[in-house]
């Protein structure tokens, strides 16, 4: 099992297009930046679509209310993606169990009278300060880091060859994090772990049998977990049979495919929309894809599902051209996290799956899942900043002194080299300057070594007529006036001195 992890991430058939393009040491780079940019855009535009009629209708604030905190968010993001750009891949492996223990810190304080914010019964945020967190959504950040790092320490040491310790203590410690998650009480959020579990024992090469086993469990306890309360087993109840309380527990799913049909192929346009006014629930957050559906199309309903696609064949193309085992497997478990989270949401908005309230990751309205997703996003750009080809590129271009960080910064490549590295980079270049001027002439190649008896026979043909002449004051032959080489002004030296 030692060799799986490499294997498992290789072994997918990225596609590979016949042009330049995809062979750029920087191709890495670009394709998540568009895959994530194109994201957030989306996401900005459903949230000015959607937020003034959840103020108005859901919150009874003010109309750019909730547009305004989602601004706030944004602005808060991006200096977290900048700093998750520049970190590097061993700065990850380093604040993995730091950040685990902080995560479990915070899932326990949500469940503290007094310090926890509890909204319709669930234990889910913590006030701080101005903003409202969730801190399950930083433990998926934190797990995930903790989980690869634990991986890829065992498998430098060989020891993923028994089952037992692919097992241990990885599983035990999903299930105290599930476990903390369940007490808010949050089912969906405890999919998107198990989620994050079954990406990194597929990417480590578990022996499908134990995969499959293991599948099979959690199958089971999300099956127990449903109908173990009532308004669970309602949304069970609903899937099957939607139309049976069309305005009960089936309005959701109802409404969110009314929405979906009245879009067509372009839509109604974009805030056009009529649904997200009181008739779908949580337009901006849960069933924000249906706002998409009715007011974008099906068309954008398709640049939306391309987008993910972008993302996750991207995520998966830094881990099969990264020969990091911590990278490999985050950057597959943050794939299989995100895409799998996306296709749950997508899957309930459109009645082939069970409401489970997750929300679209990019897209959806919430601060912390947006920040946590650009993190996410800055640590693939990252790990692909980092890749092989991209350093190579990077270390060449510092060499050749094109390193200004506004052309690092156009080109989106490799991270600039340290000041005492472009430093020594340059004085090697001086010294190996310095070096071939001042080297003594080079030796003979084998050719001319050999070639030297002939050559000093015709000194002796060439210096006898020349010491001859130079004493009767003859001028030399024509022969003798040919361009000297070295034998020859060898020879005439020889000459002067003997007609002295």
């Amino acid at each position: 099992m030692t060799g799986r992890l490499r294997d498992r991430v290789r072994g997918i058939r990225v596609v590979q297009a016949s042009g330049r393009y995809l062979d750029s040491p920087y191709s890495s780079v670009q394709l998540m930046l568009a895959a994530g940019g194109g994201l957030l855009f989306l996401g900005l535009l459903m949230s000015a679509s959607t937020t003034i009629s959840a103020s108005v209708h859901t919150t009874g604030d003010a109309p750019w209310a909730q547009l305004i905190r989602e601004v706030e968010f944004i602005v808060l993001s991006l200096p977290v993606f900048w700093l998750a750009v520049r970190m590097s891949p061993a700065a990850y492996r380093r604040v993995a169990y730091p950040a685990l223990a902080l995560a479990l810190i915070a899932l326990l304080g949500v469940l503290v009278p007094g310090i926890g914010v509890t909204v319709n019964g669930a234990h889910r945020w913590l006030q701080l300060g101005p903003l409202i967190v969730q801190p399950s959504e930083f433990a998926k950040f934190a797990i995930l880091l903790w989980g690869a790092d634990l991986l890829a320490r065992k498998e430098s040491l060989k020891t993923l060859t028994s089952t037992r310790h692919v097992l241990v203590p990885l599983v035990p410690g999903f299930t105290l994090v599930i476990a903390l998650v369940m007490l808010e009480p949050d089912l969906g959020t405890s999919m998107c772990f198990m989620l994050l579990l079954l990406g990194l024992l597929w990417t480590v090469g578990l022996p499908y049998r134990y995969f499959a086993g293991l599948l099979l469990v959690v199958v089971a306890a999300v099956t127990t977990l449903a109908v173990t309360e009532s308004y669970r087993m309602a949304r069970l109840t609903t899937f099957l049979h939607p139309d049976l309380d069309p305005q009960g527990a089936g309005y959701h799913t109802i409404q969110g495919l009314y929405a979906l049909s009245s879009g067509g192929i372009i839509g109604v346009g974009l805030g056009q929309g009529t649904s997200k006014y009181g008739w779908v629930p949580n337009a901006n957050t849960d069933y924000v894809f249906a706002v998409v559906g009715e007011e974008l199309g099906l068309l954008g309903c398709m640049v939306v599902l391309g987008l993910f696609a972008l993302f996750t064949y991207s995520a998966m193309r830094i881990a099969h051209r990264s020969q990091d085992p911590f990278v490999r497997l985050v950057a597959s478990g943050a794939a299989i996290w995100i895409a799998g989270q996306a296709l749950i949401n997508i899957g309930y908005v459109t009645a082939l799956l069970p409401v489970t309230g997750i929300p679209l990751p990019f897209i959806s309205n919430g601060g912390t899942s947006l920040v946590l997703t650009c993190a996410v996003l800055g640590m693939l750009v990252s790990f692909a900043r980092h890749e092989p080809a991209a350093a190579k590129a990077s270390q060449r271009a510092a060499e050749s002194g094109s390193t200004a960080r506004w052309v690092s910064m156009l080109r989106l490549g490799a991270p600039r080299l340290p000041v005492s590295a472009r430093t020594s980079v340059a004085k090697q270049a001086a010294a190996a300057a310095r070096a071939a001027t001042e080297a003594p002439p080079a030796k003979p190649a084998a050719a001319a070594v050999a070639g030297a008896p002939a050559a000093r026979q015709r000194d002796r043909t060439v210096r006898q007529p020349v010491a001859a002449r130079a004493g009767s004051g003859q001028r030399p032959a024509a022969a003798s006036r040919q361009q000297p080489g070295p034998h020859r002004t060898a020879g005439r030296t020889a000459a002067r001195r003997k007609g002295a």
